[in-house]
């Protein structure tokens, strides 16, 4: 297996652990940023990461919102959600009066993911890193030897 192809596979299988995590912790409402998780190879190499538009900003998913100043239309984002979640109401008014005070409540004193950080992709990322660090560390000591190795040969 080439550098390339190792490296996608460990990050592939982080991929695998943030969704993993995004689901037992219920974090996905709609799974558009689950369905943003991509590994992408191109010509600057291999990055894994939220891609698109339609995703939650990547912090969130771990430390929530703080209170304070909320994106225009907040209280419709909510009501998304709601939605998202799979939450009943009696009217669509019930709807909207609960998005209301539940962004309300963000805006005053954020999400309760804040107060409560969770670990989704954290532990994974730094696996992966520690992963990557080592097949490139004995590839790096493969490449040494066998340089020497070609070097005494010579002499």
């Amino acid at each position: 297996m080439d550098i390339r192809q190792n490296i996608s596979a460990i990050l592939e299988r982080c991929k695998a652990d943030i969704e993993t995590n995004m689901e037992t912790q219920d974090i996905n409402a709609s799974g558009r940023t689950v369905g943003s998780l991509a590994v992408v190879s191109d010509n600057e190499g291999l990055r894994l990461g939220l891609f698109g538009n339609a995703h939650a900003p990547l912090g969130t998913l771990e430390v929530g919102r703080a209170g304070g100043k909320v994106p225009a239309g907040f209280y419709q984002i909510i009501k998304q959600w709601t939605r998202d979640k799979g939450l009943q109401f009696g009217t669509e008014t019930e709807r909207g009066t609960f998005a209301y005070f539940v962004a309300r409540k963000i805006a005053r004193e954020g999400t309760q993911r804040h107060r409560l950080p969770v670990d989704v992709y954290s532990t994974p990322a730094k696996a992966a890193r520690n992963e990557i660090e080592s097949v490139l560390r004995n590839m790096i000591q493969a490449f040494v030897k066998t340089s020497v190795q070609s070097t005494k040969t010579h002499f």
